[in-house]
């Protein structure tokens, strides 16, 4: 009599543990990202809302320009050039600064312009080419394409800073130094 009851009862919680661990999530939030429609619509508001008028957007699907032309020297060929970059994330009008990081070799080797020559899509080259010393290119990404990849539908929470799930990238890249090569 004992077998007879245990059986069954040894049935039924086994198929609740299966059930439990077979479970298909659905009480998890799903992660849905932006639509480059929703993301320029943000990004427009952003522009708007800061009175941005040198941001173009660009057929790769980001936007570009230069947020200040610059008042040191200009580069040469043989110009050596360092760089600061800052990443940014926005979502809304709240703007989290992730990195700033000095941008001075190449491998150990002073940057010199020349290493962009054959670059000419390169970011940095664009900054070269069009502002000196002190000028600064912004680039906006939407978070649906951005080129860092880590800013998603979630959010994150990066050196302490909270990034909000579908934040726009903003990466400005400053020239700061121009000097003549040795």
């Amino acid at each position: 009599m004992k077998k007879r009851f245990w059986l069954p009862v040894a049935a039924v919680v086994t198929a609740l543990a299966l059930t439990a661990c077979l479970k298909k999530g659905d009480d998890v939030p799903q992660c849905t990202p932006n639509s480059l429609t929703a993301d320029r619509q943000s990004i427009d508001s952003f522009i708007t809302e800061n009175n941005i008028s040198y941001l173009s957007y660009m057929t790769e699907g980001y936007y570009q320009g230069i947020a200040n032309a610059g008042t040191g020297s200009t580069a040469a060929a043989d110009s050596i050039v360092e760089f600061k970059r800052t990443i940014s994330t926005f979502k809304g009008s709240s703007l989290v600064t992730v990195l700033t990081e000095n941008l001075t070799t190449n491998n150990g080797m002073p940057i010199r312009f020349s290493d962009f020559q054959n670059a000419t899509t390169s970011p940095f080259y664009y900054l070269l080419t069009h502002a000196a010393k002190g000028g600064i290119l912004r680039q906006v990404w939407p978070s649906s394409a951005n080129s860092l990849g880590y800013y998603g539908c979630q959010q994150q929470t990066v050196d302490g800073k909270v990034i909000p799930a579908n934040s726009q990238v903003i990466i400005d890249i400053e020239l700061t130094t121009v000097k003549k090569s040795n």
